[in-house]
């Protein structure tokens, strides 16, 4: 591994938790109150008291992505990049079609796994999830408060969030130096279990957890062969939007028909994205983004390691500039 990988893989990891830090940082010097409203949803909640989770919740959530944000873009501005082309906010020379049809193309291909897994739990128990979901499947949905509240949890807000996050920076910065192959499933690894609500041993988690990390893979293979988050925020909100059964069952029956149908160019589109990425590089960086996800939850202190982690990257990269202008020094300009 050479000094740009490991800045690279340090930069990313460093501001996944020094970010989040930042938040909580910030909040205490403020005195702002940020109980999670997660923990407080039930399936008897009044259309008021959604209202008002809705409103904590998004403010929770614009404060942890505004954390890593606050890092991102002066670390972007250094890097010499800046503008919304940098984060993926482009159409990267592609018709709006194209990049809808790919969207819409990554869902029938990666969400099916996960729907069979979600339909099957309907049948038979496979276990139980985390009480907040619970409460969501069991409570009413006849109501726009309902559908205001997931449209933050879920299929818009999060959605594109979480894509400029895990797919417009981590990905896109790891790509830079160790190629798309170890990138997407670095990433994926790491946002698969920066969702805690998963970890449970149990059939239903563990089977959600492997589809997906299909999904994961799927909207950062799209993402790297098109340069652009259109498509991976396409197809991350139709696998997020919430389907009552019959409609799951619709849906799944309409993807897996366009699975099959699509399987040889999406094959095609996969040995590219992958062409020349070692399997020993891939496995790693797999390997390194889940434990670094579930050792950020579950050990203390880890701030302070992710913090040097960040100086360290920081240092490594104005190393190499600095012998890159050693090396090549700029031309001298005539009087």
């Amino acid at each position: 591994m050479n000094a740009r990988r490991l800045a690279a893989l340090l930069e990313v990891l460093g501001v996944y938790i020094t970010g989040q830090y930042l938040v909580t940082l910030f909040v205490n010097t403020l005195h702002l109150q940020t109980d999670n409203p997660l923990a407080h949803i039930n399936a008897q909640i009044t259309n008021v008291e959604l209202l008002f989770a809705t409103r904590d919740l998004f403010f929770l959530l614009l404060m942890q992505y505004a954390g890593w944000f606050l890092l991102i873009i002066p670390i972007n501005w250094w890097h010499r990049r800046s503008g919304p082309a940098a984060y993926g906010l482009t159409r990267a020379g592609k018709p709006w079609k194209m990049l809808l049809a790919a969207g819409v193309a990554t869902a029938a291909l990666s969400a099916w796994p996960e729907m069979s897994v979600q339909l099957l739990d309907r049948v038979y128990d496979l276990g139980p999830t985390v009480p907040w979901r619970q409460a969501l499947f069991d409570m009413s949905w006849r109501r726009w408060e309902f559908w205001l509240f997931m449209a933050v949890l879920s299929w818009a807000f999060v959605a594109f969030m979480e894509e400029l996050f895990f797919r417009g920076y981590c990905q896109r910065r790891l790509a830079e130096d160790w190629g798309d192959g170890p990138a997407i499933l670095g990433t994926a690894c790491l946002f698969l279990f920066a969702h805690s609500q998963y970890l449970i041993a149990n059939a239903y988690n563990v089977s959600l957890l492997i589809s997906l990390f299909l999904l994961a893979v799927g909207v950062g293979v799209v993402f790297a062969w098109t340069r652009s988050l259109i498509p991976s925020f396409v197809a991350h909100a139709m696998i997020n939007f919430p389907m009552t059964p019959r409609w799951q069952l619709v849906a799944l029956a309409a993807f897996v028909f366009g699975a099959v149908v699509l399987a040889r160019p999406a094959a095609a589109v996969v040995k590219q994205v992958f062409s020349g990425a070692s399997v020993l590089w891939c496995a790693a960086l797999g390997a390194v983004g889940a434990g670094y996800a579930i050792a950020s939850q579950r050990a203390g202190g880890m701030v302070y390691v992710a913090a040097a982690m960040v100086g360290l990257a920081v240092g490594l990269e104005a190393m190499h500039r600095g012998r890159e202008s050693s090396t090549h020094p700029a031309p001298t300009v005539l009087q």
